[in-house]
């Protein structure tokens, strides 16, 4: 077991260098456990409305991780009611946790005798993401030394929540420069362009001999050919790289690279934001995986609706389905779906069954 301070070195270091959300969790989580004396650990997201959302967990005992996780999902649980309460702000023991022993209970021989566990909320600032949670075999209270070693780790997590949150605004303020930045010279080129045969056309009007009306025509026809090579170049700079022709090209593009046999269908006109349109084809992107990873199936179906207040989209397979609460083999593409989905405004709905295939559905305000 490496010290207190060297573990936190290590943790630091790794934090410093990741900038996948996901990632950056399950590997400072893995570090935590394997180098210290906690046994599992486990770590909710929870969003404004306070409702939690199991994000990574590790070395769970087999009775926590029954029926898609549902005794460690499910219930009432006194730290997350004190986190949404603003209750807790250092790492805490909880002396009586419902959802652990709900599932002791239930499985005693498969719970690895844990029976309690300790808490400590994930916060930068006056931010906060959601909760921390470790515990170990015959361990009903745990030491200060181990607390403040827990709220050291759960300080480094929030704040690097906070820096990849950061970084990825940045990120989008840098698009956004450089879509104004394509916008001047799409009104220093092409603009000027579309003056010049303005000017030209109505020029040629008054020309009676046939050699000057014909060269003034090759003018406008080359200045024409030339603004439009320049707008398709600024356009393409304004697509992310894959959407250069649109999303159903991308997808489609995408499915073939999966080896799956898609069929797209649209209704109405499809014109959104850039940004919804990103965010949509990750999900699609995401949705695709799931099938080819889970579903048995080597066929998809993508419906896309467009409506004047809201996009629908509804991804289908005829695989094997899957019952609603045990869906922990889709949950990290669920997962993400779910989080992009939110951050466009948009509800995310999944219905599937055994032996009848699985269908997702997306909504999206145009205006997001």
């Amino acid at each position: 077991m490496k010290s207190k301070l060297q573990l936190l070195k290590d943790i630091a270091e790794f934090l410093n260098e990741e900038t996948d959300r996901n990632t950056m969790i399950e590997g400072a989580l893995r570090l935590l456990i394997d180098h210290s004396d906690f046994e599992t650990g486990w770590l909710f997201f929870i969003d404004n409305d306070g409702n939690p959302e199991l994000k990574a967990h590790y070395q769970l005992p087999p009775s926590l991780k029954k029926e898609g996780y549902q005794h460690l999902c499910e219930g009432k649980c006194w730290c997350v009611n004190k986190y949404n309460n603003r209750e807790l702000d250092r790492a805490t023991n909880i002396f009586v946790c419902s959802r652990l022993e709900k599932a002791r209970m239930e499985y005693p021989e498969e719970n690895n005798n844990i029976t309690h566990h300790a808490t400590v909320p994930l916060l930068s600032g006056d931010e906060s993401f959601g909760l921390l949670n470790v515990a170990s075999p015959y361990t009903e209270q745990f030491a200060k030394d181990e607390l403040d070693l827990l709220e050291s780790v759960a300080f480094q997590i929030g704040s690097t929540l906070k820096r990849i949150e950061l970084t990825a605004q940045e990120q989008e303020n840098m698009i956004i420069r450089e879509r104004q930045r394509l916008a001047r010279d799409l009104h220093d080129s092409v603009n000027q362009m579309l003056f010049s045969i303005g000017i030209t056309s109505h020029a040629a009007k008054t020309l009676k001999d046939k050699e000057k009306l014909s060269d003034a025509f090759d003018s406008i026809e080359n200045t024409s050919k030339h603004a439009m090579r320049e707008m398709k170049a600024l356009i393409w700079q304004l697509k992310p790289i894959g959407l250069e022709k649109g999303i159903i090209d991308a997808i489609e593009k995408y499915a073939d690279l999966l080896g799956l046999e898609l069929e797209v269908k649209v209704t109405g006109f499809y014109d959104v934001p850039d940004h919804i349109e990103v965010g949509l084809y990750r999900v699609m992107q995401e949705g695709l995986n799931n099938v080819r990873k889970h579903s048995g199936s080597t066929k998809a179906e993508i419906a896309i609706l467009s409506k004047s207040d809201e996009l629908n989209i509804q991804i289908k397979d005829d695989g094997i389905g899957f019952e609603q609460k045990e869906k922990s083999g889709y949950s990290y593409g669920l997962g993400n779906m779910k989080d992009r989905v939110r951050k466009l405004g948009g509800i995310l709905e999944i219905k599937s069954k055994k032996g009848e295939g699985t269908s997702i559905k997306v909504s999206v305000p145009r205006g997001a």
